[in-house]
């Protein structure tokens, strides 16, 4: 089908939106290649997004005449939205388009290609990949049927009919390999080793490792090696068969607080939120907001039971298993002394069961990776 067709039924209004939008990434320097320009003026982000789940949790949908008028604004702007809860939690959504369109482009994906895709939430980012590559040269796999029936369908009403995958992305998809290109929509905290198994020998996986994307490439039988992007980018985490949500809040700490040598201040700034999301990471965190709507208080958890809670008065108690927030703050340290450096200044090296994050160089101080 071809693009003009997939315009067909589309309101003008509609198809101006989309492309005010592109035009928006483009000016924005986050699409810069024409052919996946091209892809997004072209496959409708609106019909992927039929609705959504705002901050308060409330549905936002095209089919209700109460939020339609919102929910038409909200799919045309550059913005990440949550589109499946379970039991309450947000577990998949459609991310922000320059982010999309950054990670597309990361994967210099050329004529011939084949793509697995780990994540296909909604649907939209599989079928941009077959606008680009083509339906047979994509495959793409989530975790539920839910998920995966209804992205199919939608890929369906738009013309597009790449291989929609129900399982473990963790495990890849055998089938099809090997895979010139591996993209993940969800934020992982190793490369699980199926995927790079499932490269080609000149294969590259573009992925959220810990809270910025990283680009790998093998080069090797069990190895690989690449370097993270400048900017932090925040995704939901890959889930497995059977795994919770999010775990619950562990008691908060009783006993009296310390001073705490990690400012809140930190907590906003994209630069470190990396280096935590390395050093500790999958951690769950709540916030307090001052008047002035910045972060003047936190408390954040893991799933061993570890919390640390950082009060107004910038004191900080913890108990646990783990002390999170001295090793929260030992990683502010070393940040300070780096000079405050962005994601790019970092990189990640796989040597079989081994990775590791490092900084400056892979001879540079490094954090070792744990699933």
């Amino acid at each position: 089908m071809t693009p003009q067709h997939m315009d067909d039924g589309l309101s003008a209004e509609a198809a101006s939106a989309r492309v005010r939008l592109v035009q928006g990434l483009a000016d924005a320097g986050a699409l810069t290649d024409p052919a996946w320009r091209s892809a997004f003026v072209h496959v409708p982000r609106d019909a992927f997004v039929p609705y959504f789940y705002d901050h308060a949790g409330s549905l936002i949908s095209r089919d209700d005449p109460e939020t339609a008028a919102e929910w038409f604004t909200a799919v045309h702007e550059n913005r990440a939205l949550v589109t499946h809860r379970t039991n309450g939690a947000a577990t998949s959504s459609t991310s922000q388009p320059s982010v999309m369109a950054v990670m597309l482009e990361a994967l210099a994906a050329e004529d011939g290609m084949t793509v697995l895709e780990i994540g296909t939430g909604t649907g939209y980012n599989a079928a941009l990949l077959a606008h680009r590559l083509g339906d047979v040269h994509v495959v793409t796999i989530d975790l539920t049927t839910d998920i995966t029936a209804a992205a199919r369908d939608r890929l369906a009403a738009t013309g597009r009919s790449p291989l929609v995958v129900t399982g473990d992305g963790a495990a890849g998809y055998p089938e099809r390999a090997p895979y010139d290109r591996i993209i993940a929509t969800c934020r992982l905290r190793t490369i699980p080793p199926a995927l790079t198994e499932q490269l080609t020998d000149s294969g590259l996986i573009v992925t959220p490792l810990g809270n910025a994307l990283a680009r790998i490439h093998r080069t090797g039988l069990a190895t690989a090696e690449g370097r993270f992007l400048p900017d932090g980018a925040f995704f939901m985490p890959l889930r497995h068969p059977g795994e919770a949500s999010l775990p619950s809040r562990p008691q908060l700490p009783t006993k009296p607080g310390r001073p705490s040598t990690l400012p809140a201040t930190a907590l906003a700034d994209n630069s470190f939120r990396f280096l935590a999301s390395i050093v500790e990471p999958d951690l769950t965190w709540q916030y307090d907001l001052g008047d002035d709507q910045q972060i003047s208080g936190a408390r954040v958890w893991s799933t061993d039971g570890s919390i640390a809670h950082l009060h107004t008065d910038t004191s900080v108690s913890e108990t646990g298993p783990r002390p999170l927030w001295r090793n929260l703050e030992d990683a502010h340290t070393f940040y300070q002394e780096a000079g405050e450096p962005s994601p790019d200044r970092y990189g990640v090296t796989i040597e079989g069961q081994m990775q590791r994050v490092w900084f400056n160089d892979p001879d540079g101080p490094s954090w070792t990776l744990h699933p």
